[in-house]
């Protein structure tokens, strides 16, 4: 094999987030001499924070027109879209297999895929576990019913999230691999000394810290977070939540901290490149999100050492070390305040990186399963 298998990974914007994280950590850990990445993107922007990092890998990076913002769906962008996805595939004989993270739109992409392309592997991957509220939703769900007939192989990251796709038969009959969500537990191991450090370059020596790493997105439930932290201020004062991340719906929970004067209580970091040494500096990880897959942040919280506290919106599968506690929102944040506070009063920290290892998260482990997966499809397809 002279020329390394080439993937073409169907994602949104490349930036920070637990899809586009586990695709890192994945091309990270990979042997790019005999598999190589690409990337069809089709977020607002295209300059996602990986996007160079990608190229520096040898990583070939493609652009789609844009069908839907976080507010806006552009309906009558389809015919474009398809058009350009005709182009593409007739340009790119190249691509055998398509790695499709993006399933609202792979009704679409997956038949021209086949029809005018020379691809015979096609991945439908489950990262989720429900539709977004309202029409937008509704469509999903829609687009996602052909989705089974379409595609040549289904990956989920849950069991939960293999449900939101693909049918009960063939959950039971294991054609639905499980893909963990993998992390590398040697970046996250917990050093005291570390800890103290990283908390000192934040001006956070005698505080207590909250952190949360995600997008502003609906989804990711900030709101909750702010109304959580302004009933532990009634308590105690030395807290802080760390909220990591950027994205539409920042300046919003900006202006909340404003109106509810919780400056002091509550920093904003962007997005940032140092995640495991951020979370050596919290005391607990806090994930109260509507809904999720199962999330890669909170395969490293746990990686890191750290007690988690989130939703019951997360499949329970998350908890890999038994240091997970998961609460229904409708408790209010009255309830979430006073368990946190429970939690990390009671809480021993020590490393964790048995646990991750030995239950299949170490992404070492899911990389080379993954490289496996690609030639064996690669040249199976050739035979044919």
């Amino acid at each position: 094999m002279n020329e390394p298998i080439r993937v073409l990974n169907i994602v949104g914007e490349m930036s920070p987030g637990g899809i586009e994280t586990l695709i890192m950590n994945i091309y990270r850990n990979i042997d790019r001499t005999k598999v190589q990445f690409d990337f069809l993107q089709h977020e607002p922007s295209y300059e996602g924070s990986f996007n160079d990092e990608i190229e520096r890998m040898g990583g070939r990076i493609y652009k789609m027109p844009v069908l839907k913002t976080l507010t806006k769906t552009y309906y009558w962008k389809l015919f474009e879209y398809q058009k350009e996805l005709k182009n593409f595939f007739t340009e790119h004989p190249e691509y055998h297999i398509i790695h499709g993270h993006m399933t609202n739109t792979a009704a679409i992409y997956m038949p021209i895929a086949k029809k005018y392309g020379n691809v015979n592997c096609l991945i439908a991957h489950s990262h989720l576990t429900q539709s977004r509220p309202g029409l937008a939703g509704k469509i999903t769900d829609i687009l996602h019913k052909p989705i089974p007939k379409l595609a040549t192989d289904y990956f989920a990251c849950s069991e939960m999230a293999a449900k939101w796709i693909f049918p009960e038969d063939a959950i039971k009959s294991g054609k639905v691999r499980i893909i963990k969500n993998g992390v590398d537990p040697k970046k996250f191991y917990f050093d005291y000394n570390k800890s103290i450090e990283i908390k000192k370059k934040f001006g956070l020596e005698n505080k207590i810290v909250i952190g949360n790493v995600a997008r502003f997105k609906t989804e990711k439930n900030h709101t909750f977070q702010i109304e959580i932290m302004k009933e532990i201020t009634k308590i105690r004062s030395d807290i802080v939540l760390m909220l990591v991340g950027d994205g539409e719906l920042r300046q919003k929970i900006e202006e909340q901290v404003r109106q509810l004067h919780l400056e002091q209580n509550v920093i904003f970091l962007g997005v940032r490149s140092d995640v495991p040494d951020l979370m050596q500096a919290m005391d607990l990880f806090l994930l109260p999100s509507l809904y999720e897959g199962l999330p890669v942040v909170g395969v490293e919280a746990q990686a890191a050492g750290l007690p988690v506290i989130t939703s019951t919106g997360v499949t329970r599968e998350t908890d890999i070390t038994g240091n997970v506690d998961f609460l229904n929102l409708d408790l209010g944040a009255a309830y979430w305040a006073q368990a946190i506070l429970q939690k990390i009063e009671g809480f021993n920290r020590h490393d964790m990186y048995e646990y991750i290892h030995n239950n299949g998260y170490d992404i070492v482990e899911t990389a080379k399963w993954l490289q496996d997966f690609y030639i064996r499809k690669h040249f199976s397809s050739k035979d044919n």
